[in-house]
């Protein structure tokens, strides 16, 4: 098992430089692999790599916690029943990539939970089947301009995306059975979603929310059996 701090790696790597690139294999290390994170500070290149089952980067109750401006984070993990757990409290400026090859992997993101969260792109790759992920973005605070990407190839997928923020941007690929997608834009300035669907029997729930501005879904649909709800809203949907 690997306890990963990053307040005492910073000290050893002070002089180095803010990039840190973690490699971590079950094919190598016994048991399951866990990675701890906290970090404060500005300019952080953070990327993470975990390959084998059950891994984990944070959990519900002790999250990986990243604030601060420019950050670029790329995590990857290849495997099953994976678990990733993230709360940027600050993010302005950055860019987040999440990837994730398997079968029941969990991810959960929280921006901008405690500070501003300005100008974000996140990128969600997901590959399998089972895989669940939630985003939150500007919650319980200042969000502007937050694009979020998200591919999602495999059956049964569970995606909830919830974006408060001045002008959300959403692109969604999707392709396979069954996947079920929730998300869900609210506060001022335009909004605007666009979803790219094959498969069978997916659903689509997507609710903006904005009352002043001018909200738009895009959804080019070549698929069978699938229901989408688009609900659009000058407050409440």
């Amino acid at each position: 098992m690997i306890h990963y701090h990053w307040r005492t790696i910073m000290k050893l790597k002070k002089v180095l430089s803010s990039t840190l690139i973690l490699f971590v294999s079950a094919s190598v290390f016994a048991g399951n692999n866990d990675i701890y994170i906290t970090q404060t500070g500005t300019g952080l290149t953070l990327t993470i790599d975990q390959i084998g089952a059950t891994n984990t980067v944070g959990t519900s109750s002790a999250r990986a916690t990243l604030s601060g401006t420019s950050m670029t984070v790329d995590l990857d993990q290849i495997g099953d029943g994976n678990t990733l757990a993230a709360a940027i409290a600050q993010g302005n400026s950055s860019s987040w990539t999440y990837k994730a090859t398997g079968d029941s992997n969990t991810g959960t993101f929280t921006v901008g939970g405690t500070g501003d969260s300005a100008n974000t792109d996140f990128d969600f790759d997901a590959t399998g089947d089972s895989n669940a992920l939630t985003f939150t973005q500007g919650d319980a605070s200042t969000a502007t301009g937050g694009n979020q990407d998200f591919v999602i190839a495999g059956t049964s997928n569970d995606v909830n995306v919830k974006c408060n923020s001045v002008g959300c941007i959403n692109n969604w690929s999707i392709s396979g059975n069954s996947n079920d997608i929730d998300t869900t834009q609210s506060g001022s300035a335009d909004h605007a979603i666009t979803v790219a669907l094959t498969g069978s029997s997916n659903n689509i729930d997507i609710d903006q929310t904005d009352s002043t501005s001018t909200n738009v879904a895009n959804v080019i649909s070549t698929t069978s059996n699938a229901t989408i709800d688009i609900d659009q809203c000058a407050s409440g949907c």
